[in-house]
């Protein structure tokens, strides 16, 4: 089975909504061949086989509700914090490192 990934998803995004569990992550990042920190690409496919599935009544109630997890970061997101960080907050300017 193929998977299309939507604007935003990362690998653990996929691995919810199509397996429902962030642990299938890892398979499905080594049948792919990327890592699990690889930006997907909108439209990108990924393979994912039956086996990956794990938690189906998760999966089943996430495609109910028409729901597709993306919580990749945005070029736009990024470009509020310039100077790098941790999540949100900027290296010297919300906290100093020594």
């Amino acid at each position: 089975m193929r998977s299309t990934i939507h604007s935003r998803q990362s690998l653990l995004d996929i691995a919810v909504q199509e397996c429902g569990s962030v642990e299938a992550a890892f398979a499905l990042s080594e049948r792919n061949g990327i890592a699990l920190t690889d930006d997907l690409a909108a439209g990108q496919e990924l393979e994912v086989t039956p086996e990956d599935m794990g938690k189906k009544r998760i999966v089943t109630a996430l495609a109910a509700m028409g729901v597709k997890p993306a919580t990749a970061v945005s070029a736009e997101d990024a470009a509020l914090v310039p100077w790098g960080g941790l999540g949100f907050m900027g290296v010297e300017i919300d906290f100093i490192v020594k």
